[in-house]
């Protein structure tokens, strides 16, 4: 199975490569070249011998500081050697530079392995799933993107899902430790059984998905019908713990990853529903194949009990241009969204009544919206699944997609567009599931909407899953979250380095959003407090990428530079979601800015829609801002920034927060105290 563990340091860049020579040649050619100018301090110049070392430490760790260490050496006998043929005379300080410089250089190795470390911990957290350690998700998307691409090229590619048969019931009947347990056990069966060319991860809950390069359908089917056996033989739970599995290959139809591991799922679905614990294959019978076990369905799609025959394309030509009959799918009676919300985006007024028309038809609570603002302010409540038309009026791009997606991310989101690759990329780009060309019949609508249904179901599924993690897998995984903050607050603490104003205002904003939290709760409300203190802690983390002459710029912005600097909520998000994934945290890290009347960024959500963490994250880091000096505006005082923020309840703020905020204000009094005055 492919590896996730230490990195491979990364390449020296020629850019740095060249500073590091001319580090070296200043002060050989000072020593040489001016001895009777410099004198003594001639010495001194070879503390620039230390920018390789820094250089060469920061992509190579001790590797580097040693090749630094060996060049600076060599420079300097080559010097001293050169000295002595002209006659000249060596600085009486040069013994006192080299040790310094030795010791200098192993201090800056020593702390540069710390940091890879620190790194290589932190990117094991990010790709690695915590309760069986194997790769996630995420590791498991990067791998299929670049084994998808190789098989446009030639190379045979399957991909292999697999469903553990009832875990529910499992872990009702035995409990959630054994439940972890029967997970860790078919992670072992996998790591075990996938050759390291290949990759098996856990891809959500009880579900995992192996990828299979270079393999042939058999193969893959072989491969899936061991681990199927295998998973029997331990005799988990009365009746046994079983797996249902869906195969797929690739075929050149394809146009994306999504399609390979969509036929692995449509399989999958066979699987289950003819029974479970069997391997089915999309698109085709196995006719060549004939295993000894019965697990294997040679005749996935036609001639199994109960299966319907015919809507399934049957040749290798049909597989990823014929999409999946509504018949296939669970909810094929009528009225199939009976209590199931969705919102419908689209300017076309036809379009928007006849699609609305027919899904209430089928039961759906639906909501439509003509434009971008109107569909902000329904996005208060969560829906199912979202169709969001393109283009839009006041919207540009596919900025409707990514809002709904940021704001509610288990809500399934599918895009209607013209009939052309670019704008499908630039749909799933944004954050769409699905994507649904216009114009659409009515089988097609029907059809897209029973995947979505299911795929909800599956991510609702699994964050219950996590929320009923055993005691012991919880603590497990706040001493992961630990550690991965650790390293955040590294990275925010460059940040506000890069901007003397904000120093400590992370840790500020984090204090004061707890004291305002904590004020809610006491009110009756319901929060999570240590989740808003964590997103608060890392909410301007995406200034890291702002310029610093922007960041301190004394007079007013550009428009483009003004753009850029609000992309930092984005920006944040995008380096926050990856290593945590947390709802409440990635709310304050991207709406932090927005405001109650919709005049904020980065999505102009407006009231209700705005998350409750962001609004109080907003007032927090408002109140820290305006107690903080900026290049262009003095420090408020503290009761002159008291009546800021209470002036703005009701057109920025959440009126509902008031009461909460004025119960906080004595700690926050006190917290100010403690750190407001040392930074104005």
């Amino acid at each position: 199975m492919a590896e996730n563990g230490s990195r491979q340091r990364a390449k020296v860049p020629a850019k740095a490569l060249w500073i590091s020579a001319v580090a070296l040649a200043v002060p050989m050619l000072g020593g040489i070249a001016f001895p009777d100018s410099l004198g003594d301090y001639g010495a001194l110049l070879w503390l620039l011998g230390l920018i390789p070392a820094f250089l060469l430490a920061y992509y190579r760790g001790w590797r580097g500081v040693a090749t630094a260490l060996a060049a600076g050496m060599a420079a300097l006998a080559l010097t001293q050697v050169l000295a002595s043929s002209f006659g000249l005379v060596i600085p009486n300080l040069l013994f006192g530079i080299v040790v310094a410089y030795i010791a200098i250089s192993l201090g800056i190795g020593w702390l540069a392995e710390v940091m890879h470390r620190d790194k290589d911990r932190v990117e094991d957290m990010a790709y690695t799933d915590g309760l069986t350690r194997l790769p996630n998700r995420r590791h498991a998307r990067f791998f299929l993107e670049n084994e998808f691409s190789a098989a446009g090229r030639g190379r045979m590619l399957c991909a292999v899902l697999f469903d553990l048969d009832h875990f529910k019931t499992y872990n009702d009947t035995y409990g959630h430790a054994a439940g972890d347990d029967a997970l860790k056990t078919f992670g072992d069966i996998l790591a075990r059984t996938t050759r390291r060319s290949n990759l098996s991860a856990r891809f959500g809950g009880e579900e995992f998905v192996s990828i299979l390069a270079g393999t042939s359908a058999e193969g893959a089917m072989v491969f899936a019908e061991r681990v199927r056996t295998m998973i029997r033989g331990h005799k988990l739970g009365t009746p046994p713990l079983t797996v249902s599995a869906g195969v797929a290959t690739y075929h050149p139809s394809m146009r994306s990853p999504d399609e390979l591991l969509a036929a692995a799922d449509h399989a999958l679905y066979q699987a289950k529903r003819a029974g479970r614990d069997r391997v089915k294959l999309f698109g085709r019978a196995l006719t060549a194949l004939k295993p000894d076990s019965t697990g294997i369905d040679e005749h996935p799609f036609g001639e199994a009990e109960g299966e319907p025959e015919g809507e399934y394309p049957r040749s290798p030509e049909e597989l990823g241009r014929t999409h999946p009959g509504a018949g296939l799918l669970p909810e094929e009676a009528s009225g199939f969204g009976k209590g199931r919300r969705v919102l419908v985006i689209e300017a076309d007024g036809g379009l928007r009544t006849g699609t609305t028309d027919y899904l209430s038809k089928q039961g759906f609570i639906v909501e439509a919206a003509a434009d971008a603002p109107e569909a902000i302010l329904a996005l208060r409540q969560e829906f199912d699944v979202a169709i969001a038309g393109y283009p839009l009026p006041s919207a540009t791009g596919h900025d409707m997609v990514a809002t709904v997606k940021s704001r509610w991310p288990a809500t399934q989101v599918i895009s209607l567009g013209k009939d052309n690759q670019g704008t499908m990329a630039e749909a799933l780009r944004a954050g769409a599931d699905r994507f649904l060309p216009k114009p659409f019949d009515v089988e097609r609508l029907r059809t897209e909407m029973a995947q979505s249904l299911r795929r909800r179901d599956r991510v609702v599924a699994e964050r219950l899953e996590m929320r009923l993690l055993s005691v012991e897998t919880r603590e497990r995984q706040d001493r992961a979250w630990t550690e991965i903050f650790q390293g955040l607050r590294v990275l925010v603490f460059a940040a506000e380095t890069r901007d003397p104003y904000t120093k400590g205002h992370g840790d500020r904003t984090a204090a004061f959003a707890r004291a305002i939290g904590r004020s809610f709760v006491k009110r009756g409300g319901t929060i999570d407090l240590y989740t808003l203190e964590l997103g608060c802690h890392v909410h301007d983390l995406g200034k890291i990428h702002v310029p610093d002459e922007i960041l301190n710029r004394e007079g007013s912005l550009e428009e483009e530079e003004w753009r850029l600097l609000q992309a930092h909520c984005k920006i944040g998000r995008g380096i926050v979601e990856p290593i945590v994934g947390d709802d409440d945290v990635l709310a304050a890290v991207t709406w932090h800015h927005e405001r109650w009347d919709g005049s904020g960024y980065p999505d102009k959500l407006a009231g209700d829609a705005i998350p409750l963490v962001a609004r109080i994250a907003a007032i927090a880091d408002t109140l820290s801002a305006l107690v903080s000096g900026r290049p262009y505006r003095r420090a408020s005082s503290w009761p002159e920034a008291l009546d800021s923020v209470r002036n703005d309840f009701g057109s920025s703020f959440d009126p509902g927060l008031a009461e909460a905020f004025e119960d906080a204000v004595p700690e926050m009094t006190e917290i100010f105290q403690r750190t407001g005055n040392a930074e104005r």
